[in-house]
């Protein structure tokens, strides 16, 4: 094992463990928010009073920090398999930080999870492309991109729980899938100077789907189910940044095999399965052991 593979997965695991945290500290504070504060930047703001908040936001920037220095040492198809990680991380930091208790089948299926959305990135790593996609080709994958977040927020509207949770967390998936191709974007236009990105619309189309990403986000841990959030945003995210890596970047994934290509599918089906496995087995209501001087759980209204 050469010294880079060591730093990369040092990195990878240093950033799997940081977003983990960023997951459990941002979740226990979002869920004390009122829902009616939900899908709006007043939840934002009412979130960045709260030190824990504060605590999980910056862990995030350090996970962030530590997956860029994962990838500067290693490839995306070795680092990208250990921050699918994340999710398990996250359930053990819940148990030991705020005593929730998760549910054995829950264990299962987020160990299923990571492990066939690491098996999924491994087969298709993606490959080649360019920074900058032409204007019209967003124009085309705007509208299906924004009808199917409004349809995950719409329909969660209708929902409690984990499932309203699963729902919210997979249209913050795509938000921050597009913010990644965006990020491409803004990152070469740095490259010909500090202020050359001004005149181009992707740093601001950047900002937009990074706020939306967070509120949504913010909104699917303030329903308590951290399982079903983290693991639906887990696996929007890096699908929704292929899909548009190839479709727009011009990126080539590496299933060119039959094999490979079952693999694939194969590891695409465990994902959706396990999301949909945490979306049902996750009760905050039972699944959380109180803990001295812990806030009490919000009475469900009419009770």
């Amino acid at each position: 094992m050469t010294d880079h593979v060591v730093v990369a997965v040092a990195c990878g695991l240093v950033a799997a463990l940081a977003y983990a945290l960023s997951n459990v500290l941002q979740q226990h504070e979002a869920e004390q928010i009122a829902d009616e504060d939900a899908l709006g930047l007043g939840l934002l703001t009412k979130l960045a009073h709260q030190p824990r908040w504060v605590v999980g936001t910056g862990a995030d920037v350090a996970g962030y920090v530590f997956e860029a220095l994962a990838l500067g040492a290693g490839t995306l198809v070795l680092v990208e398999p250990i921050l699918a990680t994340a999710l398990v991380f996250s359930l053990v930091f819940a148990a030991v930080i705020n005593g929730r208790r998760i549910s054995s089948a829950g264990w299962i299926a987020a160990i299923l999870l990571a492990a066939s959305l690491s098996l999924f990135l491994y087969q298709v790593s993606p490959t080649g492309g360019t920074s900058v996609a032409p204007v019209r080709q967003w124009l085309i994958a705007g509208p299906p991109i924004a009808a199917f977040i409004l349809l995950c927020v719409g329909v969660a509207s209708t929902q409690e729980g984990p499932r309203r949770a699963a729902l919210l967390a997979s249209g913050a998936g795509v938000a921050f899938g597009v913010s990644a191709v965006l990020t491409k974007a803004f990152v070469h236009y740095l490259g010909d100077g500090p202020v050359a990105w001004v005149p181009h619309w992707e740093p601001y189309g950047l900002a937009v789907s990074s706020i939306g990403g967070l509120v949504l986000a913010q909104s699917a841990f303030q329903t308590g189910a951290l399982a079903a959030a983290v693991g639906a945003e887990q696996v929007l995210q890096p699908l929704s940044g292929v899909v548009l890596g190839v479709g727009l970047l011009g990126e080539e994934i590496s299933t060119s095999d039959s094999l490979s290509r079952v693999l694939a599918a194969a590891a695409l089906a465990a994902m959706l399965w396990s999301v949909m496995v945490l979306a049902r087995v996750e009760h905050p209501e039972i699944d959380t052991l109180p803990l001295p001087g812990a806030p009490q759980p919000r009475p469900e209204p009419g009770t």
